[in-house]
């Protein structure tokens, strides 16, 4: 992202490196873009057990 700051200089936005480590742990363990999804909310997931159980509601 980049913001401006005085003088029109463009200067780019830090980097929320907790965030961009957390977006790869989703990334890798197949909540983003995993093959299976949950009907409920849409979260991916590498299997569809997982999927499966996602939104389930446990007594």
């Amino acid at each position: 992202m980049v913001s401006v700051k005085e003088d029109d200089i463009l200067v780019r936005d830090e980097s929320f490196v907790k965030y961009e480590r957390l977006l790869t742990k989703a990334e890798t363990e197949g909540r983003i873009d995993g093959p299976k999804k949950c009907l409920v909310c849409g979260m991916r997931y590498m299997s569809k057990d997982e999927a499966d159980s996602c939104c389930k509601i446990n007594p």
